[in-house]
């Protein structure tokens, strides 16, 4: 049935390329967020182009571009915009969920929002209402200190007497979901979503230290993601640990995210490595389970990306055919904060290139919800664009295309 169900989507894409559309198509839809002009990764202008790097202070810097590459969101766009009804879980070391362009998309757990039997608001009452094992847990959980606000504050692992505001995961929040067409900041691939917030982060660990608590966070927020309505889980990172009983038990929760019907996405890695070869393998990233897609990242020509420049944290991005499946620009212009004020800012990695493929993910279930994991997976890596510079390098040899990946997604209804 499956691979029926696959001939079926290729018979159609090749149709609409070859001899127009099949079914009734948006027009395009732009958002009117002030910010949007700058996101290069969604509307890609071609040419050399100058970016303020940061919102809040000039920092002006230069990209060499080609036209089309992007993400071909706003046709996607002029279909859907997103839904609420659609819950991403987000895997991060804590996250600053007030910023004015993301609080509005947070998730909100129903079985804690409202009065209880008393008059008293559910989502702090300290009782367990809707009988998950959580307490209060209304917008998700912090797995490192067992309570129901996963915050950004967290001791700093470069220096570890600091506590400090953990902004890693604002870029995957903002391209995932940050308000779109609201006349703030930057427009979400997905208007309108549900963002469950997940703290896996344990504290103080430095740059080249093992983090042993790590994997029983995130055994416990896979599992809790899935059992309390998340159809996706963005994870834009990895284990430091490698004991094989502890990473037997982090596959076993990916299966349990599959069995559920949970895609899992994974940003492939700046170590600039092949991870195909054994010798380089991340994890969760080189894992098998058929719900996990890792993301390599592309730059703004379409190439694998590759810093100007030497960098402790950003080698360039990993790739494989086997352990890589698609391909996103990392370089996005996502929410950010400088001094508890929210602002916005130009971040890479694959750990915003992730957060493109589970957007799309998002937006391919807001227009078919009925979608499994696997179909999802499979949907996503037929709907590519393909570019020659990815040949011989991902397994898809393309970059995500959220409008043909939605035409996909109607199609498979």
């Amino acid at each position: 049935m499956r691979g029926n169900m696959a001939s079926r989507i290729s018979t159609f894409l090749a149709l609409l390329t070859c001899c127009g559309p099949s079914i009734v198509m948006g027009q395009e839809k732009v958002p009117n967020d002030p910010y949007y002009k700058d996101q290069v990764s969604l509307h890609n202008p071609g040419g050399r182009i100058t970016l303020n790097t940061r919102s809040e202070k000039p920092s002006p810097e230069e990209f060499d571009t080609i036209k089309g590459i992007d993400l071909n969101i706003t046709k996607a766009w002029g279909i859907t915009t997103g839904s609420k009804s659609v819950v991403v879980g987000i895997l991060d070391d804590g996250f600053c969920y007030n910023h004015p362009d993301i609080r509005d998309n947070i998730w909100h757990n129903p079985g804690e929002c409202g009065k209880d039997s008393q008059g008293f608001d559910k989502e702090a009452n300290g009782v367990d209402d809707d009988h998950n094992g959580y307490v209060d847990d209304i917008i998700g959980w912090d797995f490192v200190f067992d309570s129901p606000d996963p915050d950004c504050h967290v001791f700093d692992g470069l220096d570890k007497n600091r506590i400090a505001s953990y902004l890693h995961s604002m870029s995957a929040m903002s391209v995932i979901g940050a308000k779109g067409n609201n006349g703030i900041g930057v427009a979400g691939i997905n208007w309108d979503v549900s963002m469950m917030l997940l703290k896996i982060g344990a504290q103080g660990i430095g740059m080249k230290e093992k983090d042993t608590a790590r994997i029983d966070c995130a055994v416990k927020a896979i599992h809790y993601a899935a059992d309390n309505g998340a159809r996706i889980i963005n994870w834009s990172g990895f284990v430091t640990d490698r004991r094989p009983e502890k990473l037997a038990e982090l596959r076993k929760a990916i299966e349990y995210a599959s069995a559920k019907d949970v895609l899992i996405v994974v940003g492939a890695g700046n170590d600039r490595m092949n991870i195909d070869q054994e010798e380089n393998c991340l994890y969760p990233q080189c894992f098998d389970t058929a719900n996990l897609i890792r993301v390599a990242e592309i730059d703004f020509e379409g190439n694998l990306y590759r810093p100007p420049s030497a960098s402790r944290y950003i080698g360039g991005s990993n790739y494989g055919t086997k352990h890589v499946e698609i391909a996103a620009i990392g370089m996005n212009y996502t929410a950010n904060i400088v001094g508890g004020v929210g602002t916005y800012r130009l971040y890479g990695g694959t750990s915003s290139a992730g957060p493109v493929v589970s957007g799309v993910a998002a937006l391919m279930l807001s227009i078919n919800p009925k979608l499994t994991a696997v179909q999802l997976k499979s949907l996503l890596m037929q709907s590519v664009t393909k570019l020659p510079s990815l040949k011989g390098k991902i397994g898809s040899e393309g970059m995500v295309n959220a409008y043909q990946a939605v035409l996909a997604a109607q199609a498979a209804k």
